[in-house]
């Protein structure tokens, strides 16, 4: 039997997550860590009920600011899971208090930033992983809603991961009313 997980993320430009991809294999490694290229390059929003439907609405960002910049900032420990972290314009806070959406059971925890597992390394090997610098802005996001299946029981959840994207579109934003 399997688990299965609905998730709302945010997918960065192909040049951005090819280099946040390298980023995870130079984690995996250098530590050995399979949990951190177990999932695609990906910033959590939110775990949705499983049985929430795989689309996403109409207009799924509909507050957050066009015109938003994202920047690449420091590493980060959430829940006992590493992120690249993410400074969003406000873009993450805004899809992540959307209450269109509701909470269902999380897998890992939603942090602003890049997911990059590390969930087997134990508390005080935690200050040792490095993560190579990377210090980019970029423009544009991509909104996904996305379905994670692991393992009922038996082995950690990284180990054998399977996930798919439902549905995949461009973050636009709204205009400013002047």
């Amino acid at each position: 039997m399997a688990r299965t997980f609905r998730l709302l993320a945010l997918l960065a430009p192909g040049s951005i997550e090819a280099e946040v991809g390298r980023l995870q294999q130079a984690v995996f490694a250098a530590h050995g860590f399979v949990s951190a290229i177990a999932l695609m390059p990906l910033v959590p929003v939110r775990f949705l009920p499983v049985d929430a439907p795989p689309r996403l609405p109409q207009v799924p960002g509909r507050e957050v600011a066009a015109g938003f910049a994202v920047r690449v900032a420091m590493p980060a420990w959430s829940g006992g899971h590493l992120f690249l972290g993410l400074e969003t314009d406000g873009a993450w806070a805004a899809l992540r208090g959307d209450e269109r959406w509701s909470d269902g059971p999380a897998l890992f925890p939603c942090f602003e930033g890049f997911f990059l597992g590390c969930a087997e390394a134990a508390p005080e090997v935690r200050g040792s992983v490095v993560v190579p610098p990377m210090d980019r802005r970029f423009s544009s996001l991509d909104i996904t809603v996305m379905t994670i299946a692991v393992p009922d029981e038996g082995v950690d959840w990284w180990q054998e991961v399977r996930w798919q994207i439902d549905e995949r579109r461009p973050l636009r934003g709204k205009r400013s009313a002047d």
